[in-house]
């Protein structure tokens, strides 16, 4: 059985229309991940900004003060200073019935 040609037309008009709906749909949602991922990378961009504006402060004073150096070997090596007071706190041991 052979369809006359204006059949093909309203055959073929709406599998198009589906077809071009389902590409912008799909375009549309790609587009909204994209915005929230570049949102996140913002934010990470920022928070790595801050982290090393924070660590080059840190340097500087390493580099700068004493105290500083003296400070950072004493964290680095659980050592006190005279007339300091070093605290040692165990890490808890989980025990049978903890979650």
């Amino acid at each position: 059985m052979r369809l006359p040609r204006r059949r093909w037309l309203w055959v073929l008009a709406p599998l198009a229309v589906a077809l071009v709906g389902l590409g912008w749909w799909k375009a549309v949602v790609v587009e909204i991940d994209t915005r929230r991922e570049l949102a996140e990378l913002h934010e990470r961009a920022q928070q790595l900004e801050e982290a090393n504006r924070a660590l080059e402060r840190e340097v500087r004073a390493l580099r700068n003060e004493r105290e500083a150096r003296a400070r950072a070997a004493r964290e680095t090596l659980d050592v006190a200073a005279p007339g300091e007071v070093l605290v040692i706190v165990a890490k808890p041991t989980p025990t049978k019935g903890a979650q």
